[in-house]
């Protein structure tokens, strides 16, 4: 929202902003999903993170489908996670957080009738599935700072990434969570 405020590309807003550790993952999340040819009818959203000494950004593209609605196209993350050893485990757990972020964001929620919660179970629990899973590109900074996490890191970057692809495509701002992308004008 800052960078709005500024009338600044967000990508530019914070690489103005961050140090050079950040500004080498953002010009990587720039180059691998094409920011600069962004077209009218997409919406784009970035969001970056710092935890467990790793540094995830994420780039979501959000469009409409033929019947206007929302959809997810392609997610992009980098991770600078320091050195590392197995490229394919950190792509996995890269997919695996933000496919639950997807989760957080637009399913994930906990009802109560009477006192006590309906969703008691998986079988109840609304998950994404592969279908409402978008493509997701994973991309690791190759360095030799000190390791650090994979788990959890690339998860917090996702949801405010979709939400600012939604305004980037719609100009309306999501304050509430989960959200449902059918339910967007």
């Amino acid at each position: 929202e800052l960078a709005v405020k500024a009338e600044k590309d967000p990508l530019d807003f914070r690489r103005q902003h961050l140090g050079e550790r950040y500004q080498l993952l953002i010009d990587k999340l720039e180059a691998v999903s094409n920011w600069k040819a962004r077209k009218k009818n997409e919406g784009y959203g970035v969001a970056i993170t710092e935890c467990f000494s790793s540094i995830v950004g994420e780039v979501v593209k959000v469009s409409r489908d033929a019947t206007g609605k929302i959809k997810i196209d392609k997610v992009w993350a980098v991770m600078d996670c320091g050195w590392y050893v197995n490229p394919d485990i950190i792509k996995a757990q890269i997919e695996g957080s933000i496919i639950m972020a997807l989760g957080a964001a637009t399913k994930h929620e906990t009802t109560f009738k009477d006192g006590k919660a309906v969703e008691r179970n998986f079988d109840s629990y609304k998950m994404p599935r592969i279908q409402d899973t978008p493509e997701i590109e994973v991309h690791i900074m190759d360095n030799t700072e000190k390791a650090g996490g994979v788990g959890e890191p690339a998860l917090p970057p996702f949801t405010p990434a979709l939400t600012n692809a939604i305004f980037d495509l719609v100009g309306k701002r999501i304050r509430k969570l989960p959200f449902s992308l059918d339910a967007i004008a």
